[in-house]
């Protein structure tokens, strides 16, 4: 079996931990302006943020979260932290999407699209994913 195990997506954590400083510093702004139930519900949205985004990043460290790419198809972890399992009859392509420096795995299947933001995918995998046949 031809695995291939994609890599996290550093970017997307940074991109993520610079929203949760803009919501703070905006939260920090309302607090000024007397708007406390805003920020109040802006530190709150960026507290369960900053939680849920570390407890995945350190998980995807460990190894205890990834995306698996292999002959039989793609195995990964929903937003919910349930295994998903996609057979590789029902993989119709692979692309690699950037948006300002964010690389976006698209997997399209016969029953929609899987966007995949904490992974990524090499140079190097790229060239074995056309080995395998996911890429044109």
């Amino acid at each position: 079996m031809n695995e291939l195990k994609l890599e996290v997506n550093t970017t997307f954590y940074c991109v993520v931990g610079a929203f949760v400083i803009a919501l703070l510093a905006l939260a920090g702004l309302f607090t000024e302006l007397n708007l406390s139930f805003l920020a109040r519900l802006q530190i709150t949205l960026a507290s369960v943020v900053t939680i849920a985004f570390a407890i995945n990043f350190l998980m995807s460290l460990a190894g205890r979260k990834r995306v698996t790419l292999c002959n039989q198809g793609l195995s990964f972890f929903s937003l919910t932290g349930r295994r998903h399992y996609v057979p590789a009859e029902n993989i119709q392509s692979i692309e690699f999407v950037n948006y300002v420096g964010l690389t976006i795995t698209k997997v399209k299947t016969q029953t929609g699209v899987i966007k995949l933001l904490a992974f990524r995918v090499r140079k190097e995998q790229q060239q074995r994913l056309k080995n395998m046949g996911y890429l044109a």
